[in-house]
């Protein structure tokens, strides 16, 4: 009981943390973007994450809002950006 009740709590933390960060990218963007965040609560044995993905083209996005995530970030979370790419299109099977 005690574990679900602070999981819990760090589930808010975080979703809270989640909600300022968004409200700063889309201050600094002017707007919603195609800029993805997510945020992973800290736990006993892993630092928490905030995750910044973008589609592939539009990685000069993270490189206008890092410095503003970085800001309001807790010392015990790591910044993670995950870059888009782009797929191959699959190739047809030889008939």
């Amino acid at each position: 009981m005690v574990w679900r009740v602070r999981a819990d709590r760090q589930r808010e933390r975080a979703d809270v943390l989640r909600a300022d960060i968004r409200n700063a990218v889309n201050r600094r963007l002017h707007g919603e973007s195609l800029l993805a965040v997510e945020v992973v609560p800290k736990t006993f044995w892993h630092p928490g994450r905030i995750v910044l993905r973008t589609p592939a083209g539009y990685e000069d996005l993270t490189d206008a809002v890092w410095r503003d995530v970085a800001r309001r970030m807790p010392f015990d979370y790591d910044l993670v950006v995950k870059p888009g790419h782009v797929e191959e299109p699959l190739q047809r099977a030889a008939a």
